[in-house]
């Protein structure tokens, strides 16, 4: 009798933890995010953005040249800084004025510079500042967006070498 209990007690238990973690997948797909749920702790947490892909071809394209783009810019920008200051420049954070209005007077101009060429970067490349954040997000995961802008990225440089070889 106590070993049929016992039974009885865990197949309850896996059953309400596998209800669960239907519910928890269903909403998941649903609303866009990801549960998660771990056997040994019994806790359910959740990731913010589900990991199916949500990018296009074109946005792929548009991300990995606007990126290439902004990083000449930002390797510019801090140069310049360096300079003037002849120290290891700030990091730069264009969404929190705070971070630009803490910098030295000489250098806030060259900040905001760089915070309204970027903007217009990712804008001149068909993206929205909220969607090009998105695709960071995508891109710091490092799983297939990641892969696909590396090798968009490597496309690039190929194609800029046989440009300058006809030259």
């Amino acid at each position: 009798m106590f070993g049929a209990n016992l039974l009885n007690h865990i197949f309850h238990q896996s059953s309400t933890r596998i209800l669960n973690v239907s519910i928890l997948a269903i909403l998941g797909i649903m609303l866009g995010i990801t549960p998660q749920f771990s056997f040994k702790s019994y806790n359910f947490t959740f990731d913010s953005s589900a990991y199916a892909r949500n990018y296009t071809r074109q946005e792929i394209v548009n991300y990995a040249r606007a990126g290439w783009q902004i990083e000449l810019l930002r390797r510019r920008t801090y140069k310049k800084i360096k300079q003037q200051t002849n120290r290891r420049p700030p990091n730069i954070v264009c969404n929190r004025p705070a971070t630009i209005d803490q910098l030295p007077q000489n250098i806030r101009g060259i900040a905001r510079n760089y915070c309204y060429e970027t903007t217009n970067i990712i804008r001149n490349n068909n993206l929205s500042i909220r969607r090009f954040n998105e695709l960071k997000q995508d891109y710091d995961r490092g799983g297939e967006f990641h892969q696909q802008v590396q090798q968009m990225l490597i496309d690039f440089q190929h194609q800029k070498s046989v440009q300058v070889m006809e030259k």
